[in-house]
């Protein structure tokens, strides 16, 4: 029963996604929005590293190679929330937003075959922004209201699986990749007073997409003890690729009497560029992990429905650790783990040949979900552990002449259960 509520639960929440506002910045008007890091709430702690992070108790999406780490069945489910100050050198704005980030489940086998599957979203757009001007109207000064607005996203369902080779020290893994979503893009233009108001309609341009397409991961990773020490090192490197999804585009035109449609195209492409990293771990196990992780992704591949991309190349250095006292201690609080890290992206949108750069420092703890020895007949599920998170960062900085600069908090919760299945009883 334990086992349905749980698929149950999770089916549920990944219904839920379309009713989400997942952000409110104005810099996923660029691209297919702002990229979400598949990252688990453990990750997220620690700068939103994974490609060479271990993964026996966890489910870690960013290198598929790591699910063959797995020793019991595990389900993942993490939610965030998302506070945020939007700068210019005129104003400032307060926004927050939250959701459910990532939903994943992992079966290992005695058949050196993991297989694990899961949702998460992939790419979020929204914001509401509203600005005046001033323009001439037949000779007259009149108050021009300008208003944008956006929502939407692309969600993504992956399959994937690995196993190990090379006396176990070589794990190979691969994810097929299913992306779906769309956005709505607004833009409205209207006359606030005068005598030409008093005549005048507003304007509305309405873009609205729909994409679905196929992509996939694959991922290695090397593990190997150093000498003379119970020191472990990884070494870890995976590309993904969405190729070319295809898309339906509606562009539309009111002025509140009618309607014209502009643009009505069924079979176009977008093509997200090819993205690949490498990344390293050391540890000693059950005690201490640190890493760093390197991506990068050039959009100025990028193709929107046969449009010009004017977006560069992105690169995100992340590196980070996890601290836990004593794994197997009696005692609750040395057994918590904390993490820690750090993350610098440049970002693929500029102003002016000038990159807009995303960094941040990260924190956070995973709390047991139980004492050690109450799960004498199970032990899978003394590794069960409840995950929290916190990234703070700055992306943009009007200080360099940059248009808008965004402070944020984003807080990350997740659950993390494993268990024994799948296991042929000798007694009955």
């Amino acid at each position: 029963m334990r086992r349905i509520a749980l698929v149950c639960l999770g089916l549920m929440i990944c219904s839920s996604f379309y009713a989400q506002e997942l952000t409110l910045s104005p810099y996923s008007r660029y691209g297919i929005g702002d990229l979400f890091n598949v990252s688990t709430s453990r990750n997220a702690a620690m700068g939103g590293i994974g490609i060479a992070t271990d993964n026996y108790f966890s489910i870690n999406r960013i290198n598929p190679a790591s699910f063959a780490d797995a020793t019991f069945t595990t389900f993942d489910i993490s939610g965030f929330a998302h506070f945020s100050q939007l700068r210019s050198s005129q104003q400032n704005e307060n926004q927050k937003s939250a959701g459910f980030q990532n939903i994943s489940f992992m079966f290992p086998s005695n058949k050196n075959l993991t297989l694990a599957f899961g949702f998460s979203p992939y790419s979020v757009v929204g914001y509401n922004i509203s600005t005046q001007r001033a323009i001439d109207v037949s000779g007259v000064t009149q108050t021009e209201l300008l208003r944008y607005e956006a929502d939407g996203g692309l969600n993504q369902v992956f399959i994937g699986a690995a196993f190990k080779m090379l006396k176990k020290r070589l794990r190979l893994g691969a994810s097929m990749l299913y992306s779906f979503g769309g956005a709505r893009y607004l833009r409205e233009a209207s006359i606030l007073e005068g005598a030409a108001a008093s005549g005048s309609l507003a304007v509305t341009l309405e873009d609205q997409t729909f994409i679905t397409g196929m992509g996939g991961q694959i991922g290695a990773m090397y593990v190997d003890s150093l000498k003379s020490s119970s020191l472990f090192l990884r070494i870890g490197a995976v590309v993904e690729f969405n190729g070319s999804l295809s898309g339906t585009r509606l562009l539309t035109s009111n002025n509140e009497l009618f309607t014209d449609t502009l643009i009505n195209e069924e079979g176009g492409e977008v093509d997200i560029p090819l993205k690949y990293g490498v990344g390293f771990q050391l540890s000693n196990p059950g005690k201490w992990a640190f890493g760093a992780d390197v991506t990068f992704q050039n959009w100025e591949q990028f193709n929107y429905f046969s449009e010009t991309s004017t977006l560069s190349s992105e690169m995100r250095i992340g590196l980070g650790g996890e601290l836990t006292p004593d794994f197997a201690s009696s005692n609750y609080l040395k057994r918590i783990s904390y993490r820690f890290g750090a993350y610098h992206k440049q970002s693929y949108i500029s102003f002016g040949g000038q990159r807009i750069n995303d960094l941040g420092l990260t924190f956070g703890i995973g709390l047991p979900a139980g004492q050690s020895g109450t799960n004498q007949f199970n032990r899978a599920r003394l590794y069960s552990k409840i995950n929290l998170g916190v990234a703070i960062g700055r992306r943009g900085n009007v200080n360099q002449n940059l248009p808008l600069e965004e402070l944020y908090a984003r807080i990350r919760i997740g659950i993390t259960l494993t268990d024994t299945w799948f296991i042929r009883r000798v007694v009955d």
